[in-house]
């Protein structure tokens, strides 16, 4: 069953002004196997995916369904040819409900048009979420959602309609360990059914994981195409940025100084008496799974929630902030998990995007020194190795490592006393995710006190020198990182010692 092509791609290319995004590509898709398509961010992944669900019109090339040519000039034609699509943005409405999300985008059934059957459209979202082993409220807007609720009631969405190609872009990136399980199993089954899913992620070890065969694209061509038996994560990274990347992560170079933040018995609703310091110099992990308090411990102390006892040290002087504005203005510094949320402005040139925080500094005489703001910028820019051919483009534009790198640009302008970060690699690329690495090293080495937090173990594991365990917003251990490996680092993450 596995050897039969249902897909095939031949000779396909688009160009943009000034970027030759796909070069000749061909490319098939077997029926009932999980093929993985990996690449740079760059490398020509979405823009292939754009062509098939009907989004953008390639310059050259051809494609083949079950052996006969197609031409997909919308969604509706994608549709027709059994091509469904789970994209990586979740575009979903936020004051409509978890059942009207699922279906937009697809028809709706009709008693009498123009009158919807809503009684059928419950019975159908139900059991899509009966098939992803979720448990949403339908009537729900999904404002009010969780990020992983969101997340699923995006993938439901791509079951709406049945399909013989299931494309999922990034699907799992705000997934928690039990309802990536869940999707694995949904896909498993989706194979045995005799469909064929094309699974695209940064997450390699999820890749090598699920799939049976995996597609490399760099620079807009195809350059490998394997059993994944065949492959390993060292050879699929060499693969992806065409050298050998000879380690994860930068070597250390820290040499902590002096005491820059100090927490004592800190508490609010979602934390429970953290005593914690953090030094110049110095990369502070937070460990502990998702929901364990992690990122509310960096917004306590970036004043988006508020101390209701303990206190706060920054330099040895009191530190409360007020509002997130208060804690920017004393040098503490947030890069949050929702970049193109809370990070960015993506309607926005990157000269602004980057300028944001330090604009009292660039406006000095009253007046925004837009000469000195761009001469910044791009300075920053370099800095962050952000790679753009004009800031004046907006920041939604770029592709998701550049963006990151906008966002530490941004922070980088006017060097921060402390650094804290919340996943900072999520939706990145390895190549661009080992220059920011390179980033927070070399910040480190310049004497700023940084604080991660990240569901990469492997991302904690390389970069801390020391680790604070969380677990339902308590303190359980602070551990100095010399040699954990994962089984230990996942023990603690429990609040087992071993």
């Amino acid at each position: 069953m596995a050897d039969v092509d249902v897909l095939k791609i031949t000779n396909l290319g688009k160009s943009y002004p000034g970027v030759q995004a796909l070069k000749g590509v061909n490319l098939s898709f077997r029926k009932g196997e999980v093929h993985g398509l990996i690449g740079e961010n760059g490398a020509g992944k979405s823009t292939l995916i754009k062509i098939l669900a009907g989004v953008v019109k390639s310059d050259t090339g051809e494609v083949f369904v079950g052996g006969q040519s197609v031409e997909i000039k919308n969604s509706e034609d994608a549709s027709q040819a059994g091509l469904c699509f789970i994209h990586q943005e979740l575009n979903l409405v936020d004051y409509f409900n978890v059942m009207e999300n699922i279906f937009l985008g697809h028809k709706y059934p009709h008693k009498i048009i123009p009158l919807i059957d809503w009684k059928v459209l419950k019975r159908k979202a139900e059991e899509i979420l009966e098939q992803l082993q979720v448990k949403i409220p339908l009537k729900a807007p999904v404002s009010y959602l969780s990020a992983v609720d969101r997340a699923m009631v995006a993938i439901a969405r791509g079951f709406a309609v049945s399909g013989e190609i299931y494309f999922m872009d990034e699907p799992a990136t705000a997934l928690t360990d039990i309802e990536k399980e869940k999707l694995f199993t949904v896909i498993e089954n989706l194979k045995n059914q005799g469909k064929t899913v094309v699974y695209v992620s940064h997450n390699l070890d999820d890749v090598l994981r699920i799939t049976d065969r995996i597609t490399v694209m760099r620079d807009g061509t195809v350059v490998d195409c394997w059993p994944t038996g065949k492959m390993t994560r060292d050879s699929l990274i060499s693969s992806m940025i065409g050298r050998n990347l000879e380690s994860a992560f930068p070597g250390k170079n820290s040499n902590p100084g002096q005491i820059v933040f100090k927490a004592k018995g800190i508490n609010n609703k979602h934390i429970h008496n953290i005593n914690m310091e953090v030094h110049a110099g110095e990369i502070l992990g937070i460990g502990g799974l998702v929901g364990s308090g992690r990122t509310e411990l960096l917004e306590l102390i970036f004043g988006v929630t508020s101390l209701t006892s303990g206190h706060m040290l920054l330099d040895e002087k009191d530190y409360k902030p007020a509002s997130p504005k208060a804690a920017i203005n004393k040098g503490i510094v947030l890069v949050p998990e929702e970049r193109r949320k809370q990070g960015l402005v993506l309607d926005r040139s990157i000269y602004e995007n980057i300028s944001l925080m330090s604009l009292n500094h660039l406006a000095m005489t009253g007046f925004l020194d837009h000469k000195k703001l761009k001469k910044e910028s791009e300075e920053a820019g370099r800095n962050v190795r952000l790679k753009t051919s004009n800031y004046s483009n907006h920041a939604g534009t770029l592709s998701g490592g550049n963006q990151q790198k906008v966002v530490f640009a941004k922070t980088v302008l006017k060097p921060p006393r402390m650094l804290m970060l919340d996943e900072p690699s999520k939706g990145v690329d390895v190549g661009a995710r080992f220059e920011i690495y390179s980033i927070i090293r070399e910040l480190a080495a310049s004497g700023t006190a940084i604080i991660i937090v990240s569901s990469d173990f492997n991302e904690i594991l390389g970069l801390a020198d020391k680790i604070l365990f969380i677990k339902e917003g308590k303190q359980t251990f602070i551990i100095k990182n010399n040699n954990m490996d994962q089984e230990r680092y996942l023990n603690y993450c429990y609040g087992r010692a071993k």
